[in-house]
């Protein structure tokens, strides 16, 4: 089979595929964006919590899972977005959240332990983690503000 064959080939079964999910999708039910009732402070504690550039914590999809079933929650494991989604939707009270946050502090204080522990064994290594550590504080610090605003200011 030379280079063109393949291409076509290639090409031919992209369209099979694209054919596939149009038919399979007509129903809208693939759509990917939030559902409509997604709040905007969860939508915020994601961009600030869950990029690792910003809260120095990876909160992988296995975490999430996790951190869920502390909770008696439970969930398949997905793309990180959705799986923080789904983990977020019972949240309907101001013990929930707290309950949340609890978690989530749980596994940020766990891996600031394993940052310390690091930073000691290999002490060239204790600027990069200390950051790390710093904005593992500063999450912590942004739930508890997201928790004043949204839940204890509006009772």
């Amino acid at each position: 089979m030379d280079m063109k064959d393949f291409n076509e080939l290639r090409n031919e079964f992209e369209q099979i595929q694209q054919r596939a999910m149009e038919q399979a999708c007509a129903d809208g039910s693939c759509e990917m964006d939030a559902p409509e009732d997604y709040p905007d402070y969860l939508r915020a504690i994601y961009a600030e919590v869950m990029p690792p550039v910003k809260s120095g914590i990876y909160f992988s999809r296995w975490d999430l899972k996790r951190m869920a079933s502390m909770l008696d929650e439970s969930f398949a494991i997905d793309v990180r977005e959705r799986m923080f989604q789904k983990f977020m939707q019972w949240v309907a009270t101001p013990e929930d959240f707290r309950a949340v946050i609890d978690v989530f502090t749980q596994n940020m204080d766990m891996k600031c332990d394993l940052y310390r522990e690091y930073s000691e064994k290999y002490p060239s290594t204790k600027p990069i983690f200390d950051k790390k550590i710093e904005k593992a504080e500063n999450a912590k610090r942004y739930f508890e503000k997201v928790y004043t605003e949204f839940f204890t200011l509006q009772q």
